[in-house]
């Protein structure tokens, strides 16, 4: 069965360990900054860090040592980016957030009264650990007070998150050996998920009574994915055999006129092409001041195809041998799969709601739905991908569309104070 902890130990010292050391500093850095620290997975990497130290590849002294300097260092640049430009900035820039003056300064005094709250336990949201450093030098906030909360919360912070990376890392072992280190893997991502979304509706009630239908989808499409992932890996599995009798039964029912029609298809709905429309809408989209939808469409199809080119070269899965056209990478996951359940599902999410007549919305849906599992099928009946390839790619789309759509939600309110947004 393959084994997570060899392949992780096996990577050369210099590559994962002082790299990581590197990386995890800089994280921690960046994540203090106002704005950028918004979109860098700073808290998920010093999590991941203490999964790390349980598994042995990383020492615990140095990951905590600089991770809390960095915490640290990243916020005292927040505050003198606040102290020196905070009022001309939200000045000059603000209402193109919806931030006014009078609001700015409620948001001053607040600081103020609050400094503790805002440094410490503010750390541990990836809203406010981005801005509070900034709006407490805009607030002038006393150096004095800044320092002695901003050395408690880095600390504080770095040592908590640490150690729940630590404990999921013991957890992760026990519960490798019965369930498997894949879905062992899916079991931990898919409890911070749930705790990050309950932890986010309880501070500011962010999410809609449909958004826990996307949380569902969520998390059952992590689940398909490992578990796919974890059938590719073991040497007999049902979906193994499910994948040679799908890919023989193409073989059987394929034609000319078929394989030239799926051909076509295929190459219509190409990743590049999806890529290149989903980026046209976006722009429109940006153009009509539909932020949000455009920050999905956009990150949604480029961060898939990142996700999916990535994890081609660690499975490293061989094409099926009697593909009818010419394909070159590895299988698993299919991209055209990847890319086609998040940019069909993107319209759906984006203009679903804009099209009023309730038949023409259910044709828009409908038809948008049919189109990526032609998609999908499309590869299946060419043999240039096993059928277990677009399950996957299938469960990755829907995993990540469905993070985004979470997130992008959660910054917008928590940035712009709105429970609802039309969105």
């Amino acid at each position: 069965m393959f084994n997570l902890h060899s392949l992780i130990n096996s990577i050369p010292l210099d590559t994962l360990g002082y790299g990581a050391y590197i990386v995890l500093f800089l994280v921690a850095v960046v994540e203090a900054l106002p704005l950028v620290g918004t979109f860098i997975p700073g808290h998920s990497l010093v999590i991941l860090s203490g999964f790390l130290v349980r598994l042995g590849t990383l020492n615990i002294w140095p990951v905590l040592i600089l991770v809390s300097l960095g915490a640290i260092i990243g916020d005292v640049v927040g505050y003198f980016l606040g102290k020196k430009y905070g009022d001309g900035l939200i000045g000059r820039f603000g209402k193109y957030f919806f931030v006014t003056d009078t609001y700015f300064q409620k948001v001053k005094d607040k600081m103020n009264q609050h400094t503790g709250k805002a440094l410490v336990i503010g750390r541990f949201s990836p809203i406010t650990r981005a801005f509070a450093p900034f709006l407490a030098g805009a607030g002038d906030v006393h150096v004095h007070k800044f320092w002695l909360y901003n050395i408690a919360g880095g600390i504080l912070w770095s040592v908590s998150s640490v150690l729940i990376g630590y404990i999921f890392g013991a957890s992760y072992e026990i519960a490798a050996q019965y369930i498997g280190k894949f879905l062992g893997i899916a079991v931990i991502l898919s409890l911070l998920i749930i705790w990050g979304y309950r932890f986010a509706n309880k501070q500011s009630h962010v999410f809609a009574k449909y958004h826990f239908y996307t949380l569902v989808v969520n998390i059952t499409s992590l689940y398909i994915f490992f578990k796919t992932m974890q059938d590719v890996f073991s040497k007999e599995s049902s979906l193994a055999q499910l994948d040679v009798w799908v890919n023989l039964r193409m073989f059987d029912i394929q034609s000319i006129l078929g394989v030239n029609f799926f051909t076509s298809f295929t190459n219509l709905f190409s990743p590049v092409n999806l890529i290149i429309v989903s980026l046209v809408i976006a722009c429109f989209l940006m153009w009509k001041k539909r932020i949000h939808h455009a920050l999905v469409l956009s990150f949604g199809l480029l961060g898939g195809a990142f996700f999916q080119a990535l994890l081609k070269q660690f499975v490293e899965r061989a094409r099926p041998e009697n593909s009818v056209v010419l394909e070159t990478g590895f299988s698993f996951p299919s991209g055209h799969a990847t890319l086609a359940v998040i940019f069909f599902c993107s319209l759906i999410y984006v203009f679903g709601s804009r099209i009023q007549n309730r038949i023409s919305r259910e044709v828009f849906g409908i038809s948008s739905l049919l189109l990526f599992l032609l998609v999908g099928f499309s590869r299946v009946y060419l043999n240039v991908h096993w059928v277990s390839d677009v399950i996957a790619g299938f469960a990755l789309g829907a995993f990540w569309l469905t993070s985004l759509i979470l997130f992008f939600k959660f910054v917008g309110v928590a940035i712009h104070g709105e429970k609802d947004m039309g969105v």
